[in-house]
Formats: C-alpha cells, sequence, structure tokens
C-alpha cells in the first residue's frame, strides 16, 4: 500500500455503483483503456480482484464492496467538510487568543480590547505572551500566535500579512513642580541640559527617537536606562529627570502620578503600529474576527 494513489479511490467507488468498465470511464470523463489500467492497480495494489465478469456486468467480491464503501464514505466525508464554510461565533466560543506586544502595547492595546471580548466573546481567552522580537515571526507560523501588534520592522516583509491599526506619537513628561521645566513646550537647549530617563526594551521602537537624535548629532545625558515601562511615573514624579514615551502611555501615567506631558523640541513623525498574522492562518475564521475586531476598535488612530 505505499505510494497509494488515492485518485484510485474514485475509479475503485464508480465501478462499484455502474458495475461496468464502459460506464464507469464515461462518468469518470476517461478512456475506457485508462479505467481499466485503473483497475489493473487497483487489484495490485489492494491484492484482490476486486471485480469479477459475468453476464449481469462487473460483480463485486466481499473486499471489494468493503473498500468500496469504505472509499464512498471517505470521499463524502472529505466533500462536506470541503464544502463547508468554517465559521466562529464569538458569542459560545472558548476559543484561546495568543497575542504578543511589548508592554506598551499592553497598556495601549489591551484595556480596550479586553473590554470588547468581555462584550462580544465572553468565553474567550487571551493571553499576551513576550516572545523574543527574532521568534515572533515563527510563532506567528507555527500558531504558537495568533497577531503580533506593534513596530515589528523585521516582520515587514512579503512572508506575513500587515494592517496598520494606529499611529503612535512622541511625547515628554516631567514631574508637574518641575523647578526648569514650567510650559507646554521646551526647547532643544533645555531638553539637552535635563537627566533623561530611557524606557529601552530589547529589540522594540523606542529606537526611532534615539535614531532620529543621532542623525541630528544631538547627544544629552541618560541618568537611567530601564527595559521596563511599569516603574518609570513613580521615577520621573520624584526626580528631575525627564522621559519620553508616546503619547497615549503619558496620558496614563499623568492619571497615576503628578506629571506634566511636555511636546518634543523636535519634530518626528508618528509611528505606524501594525498588526502581524501569518498566511497560513490567513482564512481561519477565529484569527479574522480578532483582527477584524482590533482594526474596528483602534482604526488608525494617533495615540
Amino acid at each position: 500500500m505505499k505510494d497509494f494513489d488515492l485518485n484510485l479511490l474514485r475509479v475503485l467507488v464508480v465501478l462499484h455503483r455502474t458495475r461496468s468498465v464502459s460506464k464507469a470511464a464515461a462518468a469518470l470523463g476517461l478512456s475506457q483503456p485508462a479505467t481499466s489500467l485503473a483497475l489493473g492497480r487497483l487489484r495490485k495494489a489492494l491484492d484482490d480482484p476486486l471485480f469479477v465478469r459475468s453476464p449481469a456486468g462487473m460483480l463485486p467480491t466481499p473486499r471489494g464492496t468493503e473498500l468500496a464503501n469504505a472509499a464512498a464514505g471517505a470521499l463524502s466525508d472529505f466533500s462536506v467538510h470541503a464544502q463547508s464554510e468554517p465559521t466562529f461565533d464569538p458569542a459560545t466560543s472558548r476559543r484561546d487568543f495568543v497575542v504578543t506586544t511589548p508592554d506598551v502595547g499592553e497598556l495601549q492595546l489591551l484595556p480596550p480590547l479586553m473590554a470588547y471580548l468581555a462584550r462580544e466573546a465572553p468565553h474567550c481567552n487571551l493571553r499576551s505572551e513576550p516572545f523574543a522580537t527574532a521568534d515572533v515571526e515563527a510563532a506567528l507560523e507555527d500558531g504558537r500566535c495568533d497577531l503580533a501588534f506593534g513596530l515589528f520592522p523585521n516582520l515587514e516583509r512579503p512572508a506575513l500579512y500587515t494592517q496598520q491599526i494606529l499611529k503612535q506619537t512622541i511625547v515628554c513628561l516631567v514631574r508637574a513642580d518641575h523647578p526648569t521645566v514650567q510650559s507646554s513646550r521646551i526647547s532643544m537647549r533645555r531638553f539637552l541640559e535635563l537627566s533623561h530617563a530611557v524606557v529601552h526594551p530589547v529589540g522594540r521602537s523606542q529606537e526611532l527617537f534615539e535614531a532620529l537624535l543621532k542623525e541630528k548629532g544631538y547627544t544629552r545625558r541618560v541618568q537611567l536606562k530601564t527595559a521596563h515601562f511599569l516603574s518609570l511615573p513613580s521615577i520621573i514624579a520624584v526626580t528631575d529627570m525627564i522621559a519620553t514615551v508616546p503619547r497615549s502611555i503619558a496620558d496614563y501615567y499623568t492619571r497615576l502620578e503628578n506629571l506634566r506631558i511636555v511636546e518634543l523640541p523636535i519634530g518626528i513623525k508618528p509611528a505606524p503600529i501594525r498588526q502581524f498574522w501569518h498566511p497560513r492562518f490567513h482564512t481561519d475564521p477565529a484569527v479574522r474576527w480578532l483582527r477584524e475586531s482590533v482594526a474596528r476598535l483602534f482604526g488608525t488612530v494617533e495615540a
């Protein structure tokens, strides 16, 4: 049975139904010699005559009937599955979704997304997994991750689908009673004189602003460098340092601590935040529902 040609199953089923090589050939759209040849191959592969000639036509052997019925069932099951449209019902599904995004993405995207899931897909769960940047594409490909949210230049290539969901703008944060920054604007000279707290998660998107400063030839003192956003508002609130963060995160921090937003002293284009998914799961109804929900929720807003 090694290397069995599955195309022969249809020949077996039709021969069993018609009891005639010529009628089977006509039904299959084959020549009579080709159908006879296929029957010969079936007999050799299955080690059974399968059909014997009689005045009433080609009569199946018991083994022939058994195998023809099994083949007919298999082909029918396949046809049903092939013709049925896969569906996803968010109201009843208990699907576990997996996404990956940096911690700034969690602060920005997960609160509205979880509120939406609670309303529209109350039995579904969501896991946010911190895949290494170099491993994100493989995780999307093998199904460990459904969607990736963020600024991932290494993923922006034809091998993956991508869709912009929002634009991220950058602002500065200082404590509300900062002694030298007392308005919503700051000069470049003052900006460079201050000590800076920099969030620099490995492989993530804060590099855009750093690259712009380097391109312009600006240098500053980085008094604190951290890989996490969590501790930043508490630190800025009790020091004279300044931090540069996405606007949506700055808005959130000002509700937590006595902080003030200050506009950047240099122009920088908003960064496109995208969702990424693998072609393997492009037509998967659950993943499609999730990514379409994300697109509707955020709809390329500035944050």
